[in-house]
């Protein structure tokens, strides 16, 4: 079993509970989470657009209760006034069910990102290896069920995925293969696995030369694939002179600047020189390396 299905069967199990308990009473605020229900097949989550809704409120509230119950405990033993000790519990609370519900909420729209980016980079190889099949005339289900056997050799391949969304449309909905890439155009992450499919079905219809089309645009692809690797090289150059800019000159110069100030004496905005360095060493510095490692991830291919 794939890791991918794992855990959407995952998900699904985490869904069960909160929908049966709370299902009846979201049809209210349902309209309000419109949007992640498009998400979600995009996504290829495989849970109802309710159920997900219900996790979301179900573990948020559980998160602000408990973290509640968990302060508001460890302060009264530890001799803290009543009054301060429910102010600090219920902020952390409201904290901790904020970031619980927006990170499920965000939870899609990072799935959708990062299926994207893999699906286009794999989309030239993929357009080869169909272009290979079609030259030794297999028909287009054939060519599309090739795809989806990728992921039983152990690859993980989002056009796997989606290839096996096709198939399933095709043998369990009763679609032709032309109507099963219709409806998987529409819930595709990648605006560009979007037109090349668009471009497959055209030429099925039309009675194109479909190895024609494949070889066409595994050559387009491929193009730019390597211009995108040419930039990308080009963007790493100016990462790499932020980088020294942020880490290494930045914290020199300033750990120099108020070592000589200490030794002078005086304050900066009624803050002590110690503290500020302190400051400096264990907040700003990590924020920035956190920054440009956030940085990094998302200008690095997925793989």
């Amino acid at each position: 079993m794939s890791d991918k299905k794992g855990e959407s069967d995952f998900l699904q199990l985490l869904a069960l509970g909160p929908y049966r308990l709370l299902g009846d009473r979201l049809v209210k605020l349902l309209p309000l989470f419109r949007d992640i229900e498009k998400k979600l097949p995009k996504a290829n989550i495989r849970v109802a657009f309710a159920a997900y809704v219900s996790v979301m409120l179900f573990f948020s509230a559980i998160s602000v209760v408990s973290i509640f119950s968990i302060v508001f405990l460890i302060s009264w033993i530890s001799g803290a006034l009543l009054v301060n000790a429910l102010l600090v519990a219920f902020a952390l609370a409201v904290l901790c069910g904020f970031f619980v519900f927006v990170s499920l909420y965000l939870y899609p729209s990072l799935q959708i990102g990062g299926r994207r980016r893999i699906l286009d980079e794999e989309l030239a190889y993929v357009a080869s290896h169909m272009a290979v099949l079609s030259r030794a005339n297999m028909p287009p289900e054939r060519i599309f069920r090739s795809l989806g056997d990728v992921e039983s050799m152990g690859i993980k391949s989002i056009a796997a995925e989606e290839s096996k969304n096709i198939i399933r449309d095709v043998s369990l909905m009763g679609y032709d293969i032309i109507s099963a890439i219709e409806q998987r155009i529409k819930d595709s992450p990648s605006s560009k696995f979007v037109d090349f499919l668009d471009g497959f079905i055209s030429v099925i219809r039309s009675g194109g030369d479909l190895t024609s089309y494949l070889l066409t645009s595994a050559k387009v692809l491929m193009d730019s694939a390597r211009i995108a690797a040419e930039r990308l090289v080009e963007t790493l150059g100016a990462f790499a002179e932020a980088y020294v800019s942020l880490m290494v000159v930045f914290p020199l110069l300033v750990v120099i600047m108020m070592s000589v100030m200490g030794m002078i004496g005086g304050t900066i905005g009624g803050m002590g020189i110690l503290f500020l360095m302190q400051v400096v060493t264990y907040l700003a510095i990590p924020a920035f390396a956190m920054m440009l490692l956030l940085l990094l991830d998302s200008m690095m291919p997925p793989r």
